[in-house]
């Protein structure tokens, strides 16, 4: 995993990647090869709850030969 403070406008640059998304800043924050390699960016402990949308969450860029992923 890599961290960095990346706009989201700059997403292209990480396709077929995972990304860790600072909803507050509008930034990639980090970028890793699997889910597994984030995941400690984007959980957390139930008694830890941030407001909604304030949490970072993660996103599988799509290459440019493939669609969006809905999951």
């Amino acid at each position: 995993m890599k961290h960095l403070n990346v706009s989201t406008k700059q997403m292209n640059k990480f396709a077929g990647k995972w990304v860790v998304i600072d909803p507050v800043k509008d930034k990639i924050i980090a970028v890793g090869e699997t889910l597994k390699e984030i995941g400690p960016m984007v959980t957390h402990k139930a008694d830890h709850l941030k407001p909604v949308g304030k949490i970072p969450y993660s996103f599988l860029v799509p290459r440019k030969d493939e669609g969006p992923f809905i999951l």
